[in-house]
């Protein structure tokens, strides 16, 4: 089997993105943490070379790093909760 069958086969790998960024939605209490968390997702899953917050936010369209920072670094969200989110997302 050669990649491009696997990758065939996977279907519409965005909107199990998209259905992924929802199941783990609860983990955080702001719909802005929602959307920074969806953001910084997809820059991690991106071509980019370096996976720094500038190179985040770039890959999100995002004009400066800031949101991506604040997610990591300053808001308020329990990694336990979002490791339990994650398991029972890859066990379902």
């Amino acid at each position: 089997m050669s990649v491009s069958d696997w990758a065939g086969s996977f279907g519409n790998w965005r909107s199990a993105l998209d259905e992924l960024k929802v199941f783990i939605g609860p983990a955080f209490k702001r719909s802005e943490q929602q959307l920074s968390a969806g953001a910084f997702i997809d820059g991690l899953l991106s071509g980019a070379e370096r996976k720094t917050g500038w190179m985040l936010a770039e890959e999100a369209g995002l004009a400066r790093p800031y949101r991506i920072q604040s997610l990591l670094g300053r808001s308020s969200w329990s990694a336990d909760s979002l490791c339990g989110q994650v398991r029972n997302y890859a066990v379902d």
